[in-house]
């Protein structure tokens, strides 16, 4: 796969900024014990050729000041990555799921980014079991209203309320940024 991508970061000094981005995303303590994890589990995340997107990011989560760091020809090698907009990823995710809720029943209540990290915990013991280094995935937000402005809802035929986003978010997180084949990086915002 190869796309353009966009990451957000802080405003910064640019040569810092395009030395070290993607900056990484980690879990933040909520209070004892208890922690948040990013959407897909701890790493670098991009957005999919998603300017606005990515400005939103940063009007939203850094108080306007921020800047968007493009990533253009990014290549990601299609066995490295578990996609969840791909219905086979999603068997063999749900089939993985399914087997550690049977030993303990409370995981069915886990979220996204905790069993990302759970199982990447596993690959460690067990290398293959969960062998991914960057996840992909189409964000929805809580908000409806928010979500049809940004996403552009479209229906497929008048009288009927099937449709489809003419505009989807989506978004990458890479685990091992080292990883990453950069051929042009750049500060666009």
């Amino acid at each position: 796969m190869i796309f353009t991508y966009q990451h957000t970061c802080k405003k910064g000094q640019q040569a810092y900024i395009l030395s070290s981005t993607p900056f990484k995303s980690v879990k933040k303590k909520k209070e004892k014990d208890k922690y948040d994890l990013p959407f897909l589990g701890e790493g670098h995340y991009l957005w999919e050729e998603n300017i606005e997107a990515a400005k939103r990011w940063g009007i939203k989560h850094y108080n306007n000041n921020y800047n968007v760091v493009e990533f253009t020809d990014l290549e990601i090698p299609e066995e490295e990555i578990l996609d969840f907009l791909n219905r086979r990823h999603l068997q063999y995710f749900n089939e993985l799921r399914k087997l550690y809720i049977e030993k303990l029943p409370e995981r069915k209540k886990w979220r996204l980014g905790v069993w990302i990290e759970f199982l990447k915990s596993l690959n460690k013991e067990t290398p293959g079991l969960f062998p991914f280094n960057y996840f992909r995935a189409d964000e929805n937000l809580p908000d409806v209203q928010e979500n049809e402005k940004i996403k552009e809802r479209i229906n497929f035929v008048d009288g009927l309320y099937y449709y489809t986003y003419l505009s989807p978010l989506h978004i990458i997180c890479v685990i091992d940024k080292k990883s990453l084949k950069l051929k042009n990086k750049s500060i666009v915002v």
